[in-house]
């Protein structure tokens, strides 16, 4: 009979003698997900290096000297020493801003009484950073190629299909960039960059621009690093003018260069400053090569959820803004936070690259995306400290800044006349005089005359040599006018009209 001693099992025993028991299996080596950065640009012999211990590749990059792989731990030693092997860095989550969802409907109101009025009163940050001026003047963000890289777009809502014209999702590997997250985040933006003006929904900044979806997060909001940095290569392969990023993340370096590649290629990256309740600015905002984003509400305060930092280059309206939604393809809800922010700066850029009225503005002999930038500082209106700030960064984005209106007689009856729409600030006018008699300023609030605001300006003097200027200012604060300018003079004369 066979007895156990202390400890030893009575059953382990019998196997033992009956040789039953089989050798344990070894654990699975640990495999890690890691960007590895290389002193050149990868060929042949940096893959056959990841091959050769066990890696599987899921990037090669061109923008930037690195590939991401899946890489076992216990091979990371001899990948980190090899002579090609610049750095390795783990390839981290990145997640979408957080944003705080309000509501959402389908259909949003009876759109069979919509007019496009309609979009404008419901798309409020679009009015405030002065998109129908240029709106007006045919300018429209046509032929302007925009990168959304986020969640992917409903490219088959009715204010967005007309604009879709493609992209890639990086998170199944296809060309079917479909947003599939819970608050239609990558579709909300696309809405406030380019919804179509066709009288239904909502009207975005730039509402002809191009949109090209790139899917990097899942339907729970995470990305990998690695599908942000191949978003950014697919951009400046496919010669996007523009990337709008809602997207943060801590410090990588890869991620770093690969922005800092991107912009010294061309692209002009927008960025969402985070909202970290005054906290710092998040990544990839903070870099240097970005362009960082903050949100304000209808009074023109910083939302209390925004971060703060010396990062912080523009505003623009944040909080509650209405905008397309992936439900059933005719949805539209609201959202708040510095993602919504981000596109109206977007589509602000896109309607200046569509006006082709960028000058040289560095002086470096080119007409390109840091000019833009520098546009982009200083048309603005000044809302924290004087100059740049923490809060508002230079400012809040003002378009009436950048484009004047050209106010010209074209017929020997009324005509040429020209609507402006004033809401929430003092503007002030200056008229440019070329060879109009006279100019006359028609106010009306809420479709009653304001006799006390209009006014006619004359240049008596219209013999001597232009130009002859007039100034003057109306204040639409806590309300909002309807504006008309109404030229007199000669067919083919004219004036220009600065309003900021």
């Amino acid at each position: 009979m066979l007895v156990a001693k202390p400890g030893f099992s009575l059953v382990a025993g019998v196997l033992l003698l009956l040789g039953a028991i089989p050798a344990l299996p070894g654990k699975a080596a640990e495999a890690s997900k890691v960007i590895i950065g290389f002193h050149e640009f990868p060929g042949a012999a940096h893959q056959e290096l990841i091959d050769s211990l066990a890696g599987q590749i899921s990037h090669v990059y061109t923008l930037i000297p690195a590939i991401a792989a899946t890489v076992p731990e216990d091979a990371l030693g001899a990948l980190q020493n090899h002579p090609l092997v610049a750095y390795i860095e783990e390839d981290a989550e990145v997640t979408s801003i957080d944003t705080s969802y309000l509501s959402m409907s389908s259909p949003p109101l009876d759109l069979s009484a919509a007019s496009t009025e309609d979009e404008y009163e419901r798309s409020w940050g679009v009015r405030r950073i002065g998109s129908r001026s240029p709106h007006a003047q045919g300018i429209t963000g046509k032929e302007v190629k925009i990168a959304i890289i986020d969640s992917g777009i409903d490219y088959n809502h009715e204010d967005l299909d007309g604009n879709y014209r493609g992209g890639y999702d990086f998170v199944f590997d296809d060309d079917d960039p479909m947003d599939d997250s819970f608050v239609s985040h990558g579709t909300n933006i696309a809405g406030i960059i380019a919804a179509e003006k066709n009288g239904i929904g909502v009207v975005g900044v730039a509402p002809d621009a191009s949109l090209y979806a790139l899917k990097v997060l899942t339907s729970f909001g995470n990305a990998d690093i690695s599908d942000v940095i191949a978003a950014l290569q697919w951009a400046v392969d496919n010669e996007m003018d523009i990337a709008n990023i809602s997207i943060e993340g801590t410090h990588s370096e890869t991620l770093k260069a690969a922005c800092d590649a991107a912009y010294e290629a061309g692209l002009l990256i927008i960025a969402a400053a985070g909202n970290s309740s005054g906290e710092a600015v998040r990544y990839p905002a903070s870099y240097d090569s970005v362009v960082a984003v903050t949100n304000i509400d209808k009074e023109n305060n910083v939302a209390s959820s925004a971060a703060i930092g010396s990062e912080i280059e523009l505003s623009a309206p944040g909080e509650s803004i209405y905008s397309t939604a992936r439900t059933n393809s005719t949805g539209y809800g609201k959202l708040s936070g510095t993602s919504q922010a981000a596109p109206h700066v977007t589509g602000a850029a896109a309607l200046v690259l569509s006006s082709g009225t960028l000058e040289d503005i560095n002086g470096d002999g080119e007409r390109d995306n840091k000019d833009l930038r520098l546009l982009l500082q200083t048309a603005v209106d000044d809302l924290g400290a004087t100059g740049k700030d923490e809060l508002f960064g230079f400012g809040l984005v003002d378009l009436e800044k950048i484009f004047s209106i050209h106010l010209q007689r074209t017929e020997p009856w009324l005509s040429g006349w020209q609507t402006y729409n004033m809401e929430n600030k003092n503007y002030s006018i200056s008229i440019q005089n070329n060879s109009l008699y006279a100019v006359i300023v028609w106010v009306s609030e809420n479709g009653v005359i304001r006799r006390d605001l209009s006014s006619i300006h004359t240049f008596r003097d219209h013999r001597q040599p232009p130009p002859q200027q007039a100034e003057f200012e109306i204040n639409a604060l806590g309300t909002s006018f309807e504006v008309i300018f109404i030229p007199f003079g000669k067919v083919g004369s004219s004036a220009d009209i600065t309003i900021n």
